[in-house]
């Protein structure tokens, strides 16, 4: 039998026996344990677990013990499920809530394994991004985002706020940036954009499943909606019409100018001042108009606007070579770009790197030359693609340990609906997030789980595309 986990722990075993139906007195005992040292995870155990009681079954005789061990790996944790008997470890109240998403595949059907798992990840970095600037997806939208992440484990969420189609948070010193940049999207549509108590509140719904928002303003290419709004930040001034194609490094700010500068700064000391999380991204990638001088002097200034304003950021991979502040993380998105300089800027700089490799970790690339959502100028990606490659191996020559993290990447110049943005993302995000977790390699033992997964989504109205690598039956 194949455990559904995904992503797969690091070790398991599964003792014989039927099991016996999951009832409320497993459910209230592993939430009291779990409430005193892990409060979070004591609501998710509550929140995911209530619903798949037996309603037929009579009360249990349950012990259930959750203990806090240190000595653990960070993030990691250990079940032990037997007859009448639970024991729950974590290394802290993050692993504690990982082995509650873990509990909620487990007992997705309605019956408790005999068995005994023990897991942690790989990188500690495991994220989504998701485009809501060229196509708006609100915080309803975004709040279902977070939960399948989190159901996969992931603790990142990336959200792209800008572009050249649309700009998506409220700037309360830039008005005109929701007054002239948000009303329209890359399908002509009306846009949208997040006011700050949005951007809270999504924030603190994702801290309770242990998932960080990462929010990212593309600099200082990218930034044609942002012109619309504020001309005077532009290389010529000159006013500007909305854009809803898709072609890209058409646009950039003014490299000197003070107006230019001073939205940057007006946009940093926000974002760091409402931004929960420790990072922000500023983008920096497809300066296609600059040279590279022009662009690296750029790079290391906006990197001191961050620093000055006391958050940390991370941008893409173009920006390897700069003089970037310690901590800076660098995203790895294509092979195009020349990776010998960054083998050295990872030997002689305090950065890390985040592994997105369009060719495996791009969610809008499509399934077959021939899917109706999706792009392929990187890769047709499906999901043996999605699942099968090694971040170390994407970066030859950065050390292993400057890899710090995997995320996959949600662009929408496609997707017009939920609906299409979960076709696109599932079943790929399992994928990805297994390779982020950094599980043993074992496609078919992958495949089976992800078919279990996917008579799931059915049951949940989850629109998913039914790979041919996958037997679905």
């Amino acid at each position: 039998m194949t455990l559904p986990l995904i992503p797969a722990p690091q070790s398991s075993t599964l003792r014989a026996g039927p099991g016996e139906p999951l009832t409320a007195s497993h459910v209230d005992a592993l939430a009291d344990a779990l409430s005193p040292w892990a409060p979070r995870a004591a609501a998710a155990a509550r929140r995911t677990l209530a619903d798949l009681v037996s309603t037929t079954a009579p009360p249990a005789e349950v012990t259930v013990t959750a203990t806090q061990d240190p000595s653990l790996a960070a993030e990691g944790y250990t079940l032990d499920l037997a007859a009448g008997s639970w024991a729950l470890t974590a290394a802290d109240e993050t692993g504690a809530f990982w082995a509650v998403q873990s509990l909620a595949q487990l007992l997705r059907d309605g019956a408790v394994p005999d068995l005994q798992v023990s897991d942690a990840p790989a990188y500690p970095v495991r994220g989504m991004m998701l485009d809501i600037a060229r196509f708006y997806f609100g915080p309803d939208d975004i709040r279902r985002v977070i939960d399948l992440a989190a159901s996969y484990r992931l603790n990142q969420l990336h959200l792209h706020l800008s572009d050249d189609q649309g700009w998506r948070l409220e700037i309360p010193s830039r008005p005109l940036l929701t007054k002239m940049s948000a009303a329209q999207d890359v399908a002509g549509g009306q846009g949208g954009y997040l006011t700050l108590e949005d951007y809270e509140q999504l924030q603190r719904y994702a801290l309770d499943r242990h998932v960080v928002i990462v929010p990212e303003v593309d600099l200082p290419g990218h930034t044609h909606a942002a012109q619309v709004a504020y001309p005077e930040i532009s290389p010529d001034g000159a006013e500007r019409e909305p854009y809803i194609g898709t072609e890209v490094g058409f646009s950039s700010l003014h490299l000197t100018s003070d107006e230019a500068w001073d939205f940057v700064d007006d946009i940093v000391a926000t974002l760091a001042e409402h931004t929960l999380g420790e990072y922000v991204h500023l983008g920096g990638d497809e300066s296609l108009t600059l040279t590279r001088e022009q662009y690296v002097t750029y790079m290391e200034r906006l990197g001191a606007v961050a620093e000055k304003h006391g958050t940390k950021a991370v941008f893409w991979q173009e920006a390897a070579g700069a003089a970037l502040p310690p901590g800076t993380r660098l995203q790895y998105w294509t092979s195009q770009i020349e990776t010998d300089h960054i083998a050295q800027v990872a030997r002689d700089h305090d950065v890390t790197f985040i592994a997105s490799p369009a060719t495996r970790a791009y969610l809008d690339q499509k399934y077959t030359a021939d899917f109706p959502l999706g792009l392929t100028w990187a890769a047709i990606v499906d999901v043996r693609e999605a699942y099968d490659w090694d971040p170390v191996a994407e970066l030859p020559g950065v050390p292993a340990e400057s890899v710090v993290g995997v995320e996959a990447c949600l662009w929408t110049e496609t997707p017009r609906s939920f609906d299409d943005l979960t076709m696109l993302v599932l079943p790929r995000l399992p994928a990805v997030a297994s390779v982020a977790w950094g599980s043993p390699k074992d496609y078919p033992a992958f495949a089976s789980a992800l078919a279990q997964h996917g008579r799931w989504w059915d049951a949940d109205g989850l629109v998913f595309y039914r790979s041919e690598q996958v037997d679905w039956t």
